[in-house]
């Protein structure tokens, strides 16, 4: 069966996309009308494509084979997914430039623009595309108009195995069994433990103690066998866990990739700490859009937006942070906030948790939950404009054995209360009550 053939080769999750007229190679495949499918397939970073009649244009690459019914592999070296956030829309292109003729694996027949003819012919009839997913690699099939692969798909798509991902995909699942119901029972069963001793995995998988009073989120990450490495891919299938207590909720932890910043952070530190000590230099000062920070004499700026029309006029702006003279201190140009907001804003479940404050301290989680779905990437760029998203940097540089030793933590930040002002549904629930 195909969807074997893709786990062979890694494919995690499996996603069938019926196929319009339209999508063909000339007129790429459209994959929806906000850019929740660029979630779910995972691409290269986010670079600036100019601008076009279509506004502003983001590209991500992506390592995309089409594999045929035995198993064989063909590499698609130029596909891509295409951002037009003024639509917003996003497209896949290049998925059969540079084939290899020879393996004749690609379904460059099935991939024409149609004639009149076969337009009118095609209406009522559609070709699926299959893909397998993992978290860096794209496996796809193309169905025929017709035939034995054409009508399993049709069936699975029009029964109840499928549900629909990113108002394009149907994903397929042969346990049938959604992500959701499968966090929340792991849920209950880690609100069932009771207060869990502050821990954390290391590189190798095993569990360690942590006893510094900043653990929760590691011990809940524990408990789903999850080791902190920094990886901007979900935590558990297509859910984000996040513990939550009160307060503001850290949601993105992008690094600058603009400004003097970059160059040499002892230097940023010395000029602009909110803090020097002998032994210690730190950074850390909320910054507002539009606001001069009292303590650092800085001023963030959102560069290259309309507000009005919630659009990116300028490709290369971005949220730029500038001193008194104009100098570019620090910045994350548009195609970083992209990728970030493509990689940590899906579907992110939000766990309560109580603190009990020993050595080390114990987390109690749950029972209330609540679960964001549905964001789009015009509610958050709003976010970062009015501050609602806001910079609350966490940076320092201690003095060991004679050395400075940094501490890079960008912090983007987000008061509890205005968490629905970045989802489309937020649900609240109680592992209490889940049988």
């Amino acid at each position: 069966m195909l969807v074997d053939k893709m786990m062979i080769q890694g494919a995690k999750r499996i996603f069938i996309k019926p196929l319009a007229n339209n999508d063909n190679s000339k007129q790429q495949i459209y994959l929806g009308s906000d850019f929740e499918v660029a979630r779910v397939i995972p691409s290269g970073n986010v670079s600036s494509a100019g601008m076009s009649k279509k506004g502003a244009i983001f590209k991500a690459p992506l390592d995309f084979y089409w594999i045929s019914l035995d198993g064989a592999t063909d590499l698609a070296p130029n596909a891509q997914i295409i951002l037009y956030p003024k639509y917003p829309e996003t497209r896949l292109s290049g998925f059969l430039s540079g084939c290899s003729r020879k393996k004749a694996i690609a379904p460059s027949h099935l991939m024409k623009p149609p004639t009149a003819e076969e337009r009118s012919a095609r209406l009522n009839t559609k070709r699926y595309l299959v893909l397998g997913v993992d978290e860096k690699t794209v496996w796809a099939h193309c169905s025929a108009w017709d035939g034995t692969l054409h009508d399993q798909l049709k069936a699975i798509v029009e029964s109840d195995e499928t549900q629909l991902v990113a108002s394009v995909f149907y994903q397929y699942s042969a346990t049938r069994e959604p992500s959701e119901e499968k966090l929340l029972r792991k849920l209950k069963e880690i609100y069932q433990q009771g207060p869990i001793e502050s821990c954390r995995l290391n590189s190798e998988g095993e569990l360690m103690t942590y006893k510094a009073q900043n653990g929760a989120g590691y011990t809940l990450e524990a408990q789903f066998g999850i080791t902190p490495n920094g990886s901007s891919a979900p935590d558990f299938m297509d859910w984000e866990l996040k513990s939550h207590s009160s307060g503001a909720v850290t949601l993105m932890t992008p690094e600058p990739n603009v400004g003097t910043y970059l160059d040499d952070l002892e230097v940023f530190l010395r000029t602009y700490g909110t803090r020097i000590e002998q032994e210690r230099m730190d950074f850390a000062s909320r910054h507002n859009v539009g606001e001069k920070n009292k303590t650092t004499a800085l001023t963030m700026h959102f560069e290259g937006y309309d507000p009005d029309k919630r659009e990116i006029l300028e490709p290369s702006g971005g949220l730029m942070l500038r001193d008194e003279d104009g100098v570019l201190v620090a910045g994350w140009k548009f195609e970083k906030l992209i990728l970030h907001w493509k990689k940590k804003h899906a579907n992110t479940c939000f766990v309560s948790y109580t603190a009990i404050r020993e050595t080390p301290p114990k987390y109690q989680y749950g029972p209330k939950v609540v679960l964001g779905k549905g964001t789009d990437l015009k509610l958050f760029l709003n976010a970062l404009y009015l501050s609602t998203v806001y910079y609350d940097p966490g940076i320092n540089m201690k003095l060991v054995k004679g050395k400075w030793k940094p501490k890079k933590r960008n912090q983007f930040r987000i008061s509890w209360r205005n968490i629905d002002n970045l989802y489309v549904e937020l649900k609240n629930v109680d592992l209490e009550a889940l049988e």
